[in-house]
């Protein structure tokens, strides 16, 4: 007859055992709360969406729940699309908030950025943007840019 197989006893049978591993005496750091045995940030949201609705994409705003932790307002941010492409946009302040401006026009028309599509946007670092395109009928846009303008296009 096999030998039978002994596990280890459940927080519930054994309360000494810690919950979620060896973690005992774990606290999260100062800028993050537990939750379900792992950790949120409590710096802000780290994502926004725009649907377009303008023919004229001359400049884009960010929401204001989303800028209002900036600890500081970058002068451009780089946008990164899902083929590698990277591109520089001028960060201005207009009416109280901060706006994706110069060259975002080009962009959008270089990323063939239409009426209807939603654009998201990811902060990967305070000043680049993770930016994903999704057509009207919610699939996402996979199109190689080409050639940048010298101008506008980051680079690596």
């Amino acid at each position: 007859m096999p030998d039978e197989l002994v596990l280890p006893p459940t927080a519930e049978e054994d309360p000494k055992t810690p919950e979620g591993g060896d973690g005992e005496g774990m606290e999260p750091p100062s800028n993050k709360r537990r939750n379900y045995d792992h950790y949120h940030h409590k710096d802000g949201p780290t994502h926004f969406c725009k649907v377009i609705l303008a023919p004229k994409l001359e400049c884009i705003s960010m929401p204001l729940d989303f800028t209002k932790h900036f600890v500081a307002v970058p002068t451009e941010f780089k946008l990164r699309n899902n083929t590698g492409c990277s591109w520089k946009v001028t960060v201005k302040l207009m009416n109280g908030r901060v706006t994706l401006d110069q060259s975002w026009a080009t962009y959008a028309a270089v990323h063939q950025i239409k009426i209807g599509y939603m654009v998201t946007f990811k902060l990967l670092t305070l000043d680049t943007l993770k930016v994903i395109i999704f057509d009207d009928d919610g699939i996402e846009v996979v199109n190689k840019c080409g050639k940048h303008d010298e101008a506008f296009a980051a680079k690596e």
